[in-house]
């Protein structure tokens, strides 16, 4: 199987990845604004990809999902995250902005958790103005 995504240089080949949804920002300085003309002046700092995901547990290796969960949940600046990018991939430095996933069952030795979704945030931008 081949893997979705790598999390600080580890593939996660077992996690069933049911989403990934890439989005984009193009960020302004503090010098953007309107001027009096009415017409819009852009001070472009560049274009920052971000990443959201939904993976689904029941369909993960647990073990390899209870990990996942731990590596980025962790009190951490940022992680390097490669994903899918065009028909290549993209790797990058990202800050989990938040994630969350909910408890369906709890047997004796097995908690069934289900729509774990999680958010990367770019660090810094991937495309600067020329």
């Amino acid at each position: 199987m081949t893997s979705v995504l790598s999390l600080d240089g580890k593939a996660y080949p077992n996690l069933h990845v049911v989403s990934l949804k890439r989005s984009f920002s193009v960020l302004d300085g503090d010098n953007a604004g309107r001027v009096m003309t009415g017409a819009m002046k852009r001070d472009i700092i560049g274009t920052y990809y971000n990443y959201s995901m939904e993976i689904d547990p029941v369909s993960s290796d647990l073990a390899e999902y209870d990990e996942f969960y731990e590596a980025i949940s962790a009190p951490v600046d940022s992680h390097v995250l490669t994903v899918p990018y065009a028909q290549t991939t993209v790797t990058f430095d990202a800050y989990v902005a938040n994630g969350e996933d909910e408890l369906v069952s709890k047997n004796d030795d097995r908690s069934n958790w289900q729509n774990l979704s999680v958010n990367f945030v770019a660090m810094k931008p991937k495309r600067t103005p020329a």
